[in-house]
């Protein structure tokens, strides 16, 4: 039966669960007071105060919902408590503590008091320890998971009483029901009530990284029929695992995440990021210099500060200018000054996705620009198309887009310095004059009209794409757009473009390399489009199976040059892998990058061995937490130059731990574990401490006064500048 968790006691939970359905659920009780609270009106009230009412603003969680349910009634608020309640019941990465804290922080909200015996019932460590992990988003996105918690109360209070004991004796029947949920598919907290509903029959895996992975690797499914799976599906060809092993071992008591059944399919090569390189736990990056077959697209990934940012540089120039980097690779300082040289030059692209970044920032996109009130729309291409046609470009000795580049700008400053408009001829001999209008385009005169204005334009992207292309497809005014890059190529010296220039092509073409920073943070099907498919290999201009697209603003055919690399940085605290755009992880080979302590086995400060502290305080990280969510060697690197208590006590007061608290959703115990202060005996070298004890408080509000809620807590300034309190965090080993 999938009630058995091996170490992590379920028989509490299920208990309490139980008697949650009967009274809450069935008959519409509060589990903390004697109130009716789940009730339809209630529920309504948490619909159209939070669910309906969101908060953007800054705050945590917790902050926003005291605002979202400031008018809301006092019942509505015990139904908020105990719905928390509810979702914490399973995850067993959040301490029981915290848990409790959280819940009591917004019953407290209510006026209401919980006695004694119920809180031993159900606000036990015992009733919230949990069992099983729950992944990173379920506690960043909170909110979501208490929003599809509404929604399924919302629907089941509006059944009558018999489809709801139906409901809640028959799995199958249930699962399904659930689908008509929002978000269904998406939801840890769906596979949750599954599993504490119906523990004979779900299993306590509640993400869909696992879920996947044992199906892929155990029923012989592949990853896009999983995709096509309905949840409910997934549940019973799991159920049909678990009866042909407790079949195949004689015993039910068997656990997907507990031997014999982890090894399985745990640690296969088949997995569902198998179309990934997935590195060792002991891979470290290694500088490679002449490497000839680097990839064209890959990805370095890991915890904050592993220096990944800072590794871009060096293999940027790896494939740009090889010689250089093997020569000056010992001297940062000579280094980062080609980088930046070859930045300059467009020969290296950087830039930074983020929440906001659009195809039309990445590709191309419709530019506005306005001339004595008359508005005109030109193309503008983004980073990635301009450095497409750089590279292209690269491959032939007969065009160059810097050359363009450098022409064009002549001729507007030739425009501007000039008292009058300068005079061009079409291609038939036809005159016209031009005016730099700034921006993008130059403004037409023909002579053969008399209009001072007559609103002719050449737009320099048509220029350019004449130049680059040969192709006078879909060009407005055409023959003044022929006859001012005939300028450029009569006065300006621009080199003439030649049809068959696939025979002129370079045996070493000049490489290119574009730098996605925090590539993870954009929206990749938004920011690269029909692009996606195009930067494969076997896709590319000139690949086995090449392709271009026609592009949705200038209409042109686009493809991906092979003298293009794309090298992204990926930052495993905000997003894992196994999150990542499944379209990403096929097209990327992905380079893992873990913090390095050695780098700092020579750092010491007033008898602190920072090596030893942050390997220790990542050890814990990965226990309590998991090793994506590990910190990087480059926060503590200034020690190097600057071994000074001072400027230890400044990198965890502004860096780790903000940091810290950011990883554990304001969890102060497990900060305080990860620094080691639950083994110190000293209380002064605690790094979080209680903000307020039992004297300060019994001064505040009387003897009388029992606290109910979350504990405050604080930082321990004092212990930021004492050598102690940074030794016990590994000698308390």
């Amino acid at each position: 039966m999938a009630i058995y968790c091996g170490d992590k006691d379920s028989k509490r939970l299920i208990e309490v669960t139980k008697e949650f359905k009967e009274k809450c659920l069935l008959n519409g009780k509060s589990l903390l007071t004697n109130e009716l609270v789940w009730t339809l009106e209630d529920c309504q009230e948490l619909i159209t105060d939070f669910v309906d009412n969101p908060d953007e603003g800054e705050g945590d969680f917790f902050t926003k919902l005291e605002t979202q349910l400031t008018d809301t009634s006092a019942n509505a608020k015990v139904l908020a408590a105990e719905m928390l309640w509810l979702m914490f019941l399973c995850p067993s990465n959040t301490g029981a503590a915290s848990k409790r804290g959280s819940i009591e922080r917004v019953f407290v909200w209510s006026g209401y008091k919980i006695d004694e015996i119920t809180k031993e019932r159900y606000l036990s460590d015992n009733a919230l320890t949990g069992v099983g992990s729950a992944g990173t988003a379920y506690n960043t996105m909170r909110w979501r998971e208490l929003v599809y918690l509404i929604r399924f109360t919302e629907l089941f209070l509006k059944l009558d009483k018999p489809e709801k004991e139906e409901l809640l004796n028959n799995h199958v029947k249930f699962a399904q029901w659930l689908e008509q949920i929002p978000d269904n598919e998406k939801r840890q907290l769906r596979h949750m009530l599954l599993f504490l509903f119906f523990p004979d029959f779900n299993e306590r895996i509640f993400g869909n990284t696992d879920r996947c992975s044992i199906l892929v690797t155990l029923a012989d499914l592949t990853k896009p029929q999983y995709n096509k799976m309905k949840c409910s599906e997934r549940d019973a060809a799991l159920l049909n695992i678990r009866k042909e092993f407790e079949q195949e071992f004689g015993t039910t008591e068997l656990d997907f995440y507990i031997e014999p059944l982890k090894s399985k399919w745990k640690n296969t090569e088949v997995n569902t990021a198998k179309d990934v390189q997935v590195p060792k736990e002991d891979y470290t990056v290694e500088k490679t210099i002449n490497n000839t077959t680097s990839s064209l697209n890959q990805i370095l990934y890991g915890p904050p500060g592993t220096g990944k940012t800072y590794n871009t540089i060096n293999k940027a120039l790896e494939i740009v200018d090889p010689d250089f980097l093997v020569q000056h690779e010992d001297n940062r300082t000579k280094v980062k000054e080609r980088f930046d040289e070859l930045k300059k030059s467009n020969r290296i692209g950087f830039v930074t996705f983020h929440q906001s970044f659009s195809y039309e920032d990445f590709v191309e996109g419709l530019k506005a620009e306005s001339d004595a009130g008359q508005v005109s729309y030109s193309v503008e291409s983004g980073v990635f198309k301009d450095l497409c046609e750089r590279a292209e470009a690269a491959l032939s000795d007969i065009i160059s887009v810097d050359a363009f580049e450098e022409s064009i700008a002549k001729l507007q400053e030739i425009s501007e310095e000039a008292n009058d408009r300068i005079e061009i001829e079409t291609i038939r001999g036809k005159k016209f004059e031009i005016e730099y209008a700034g921006g993008t385009t130059f403004k037409v005169f023909p002579h053969s009209t008399e209009s001072t204005d007559p609103k002719y334009v050449a737009s320099i992207a048509n220029v350019r794409k004449l130049y680059l292309t040969g192709s006078k497809k879909g060009i407005y005014n055409i023959s003044y757009v022929e006859g001012l890059l005939l300028y450029l190529k009569k006065h300006l010296n621009l080199e003439e473009y030649a049809e068959n220039s696939e025979t002129h092509k370079n045996s070493k073409p000049q490489q290119f390399v574009l730098i996605i920073d925090e590539i993870n943070r954009g929206n990749i099907s938004n920011i690269f489009g029909e692009l996606i498919t195009l930067i494969e290999p076997s896709k590319r201009a000139g690949g086995s199976e090449s392709l271009s697209v026609k592009l949705p603003y200038s209409k042109e055919p686009l493809s991906v040059p092979s003298n293009l690399h794309i090298i992204g940085t990926m930052n495993t605290a905000d997003k894992s892998l196994a999150q990542v755009d499944i379209a990403l992880r096929r097209r990327f080979e992905f380079v893992e990058m873990m913090p390095k302590h050695e780098l700092l086995d020579d750092v010491e400060v007033d008898g602190i061995k920072i090596a030893k502290l942050l390997k220790t305080i990542n050890q814990r990280i990965e226990l309590l937490y998991d090793r994506e969510h590990t910190i990087g060697h480059s926060f503590f690197l200034p020690l190097k130059d600057e071994p000074t208590i001072a400027r230890l006590a400044k990198i965890f007061e502004l860096e780790i731990l903000p940091l810290l608290e950011e990883y554990f959703f304001e969890d102060w115990e497990r900060v305080g574990q990860v620094l080691g202060d639950h083994l110190k005996t000293d209380a002064s070298l605690k790094f979080i401490e209680e903000k307020f004890t039992d004297t300060s408080i019994a001064e505040l509000m009387g003897t009388e006064w029992q606290q109910e809620g979350i504990t405050p807590y604080k930082r321990n300034v004092e212990a930021l500048n004492n050598p102690e309190a940074y030794m016990g965090v590994y000698e308390a080993l």
